[in-house]
């Protein structure tokens, strides 16, 4: 008798995850990354600080987040939104941040 294969959701989003960055450098995944991305720029969220605080709540759904580190991983994920729907605001950070000048 042939073994019988374990059962798979049929949304295969679910088993899907995604890296990012944590403001340390250190990556982890993050399942249902573009869902959680997506549901939350359907809010018209204007207030960075909302867009956090979403982005970090529909995480936590379907991902363990350590509470010493929700600060981090909404950091991180505030920045794949704004990657996904605002680069031009991250190209501009970017720039400002990496140029910086030392009198010598």
């Amino acid at each position: 008798m042939p073994e019988e294969k374990p059962r798979v959701d049929s949304d295969s989003s679910t088993k899907i995850a995604k890296k990012i960055t944590l403001p340390d450098g250190f990556r982890v995944g993050i399942v249902n990354l573009d869902s959680i991305l997506n549901e939350v720029a359907d809010l018209k969220l204007v207030d960075p600080l909302s867009i956090r605080e979403e982005l970090l709540k529909r995480a936590e759904v379907k991902n363990y987040i350590p509470s010493g580190a929700k600060t981090d991983y909404a950091t991180a994920l505030y920045r794949e939104y704004q990657l996904k729907y605002k680069p031009e605001a991250v190209k501009e950070v970017t720039k400002t941040e990496g140029h910086k000048h030392t009198r010598g």
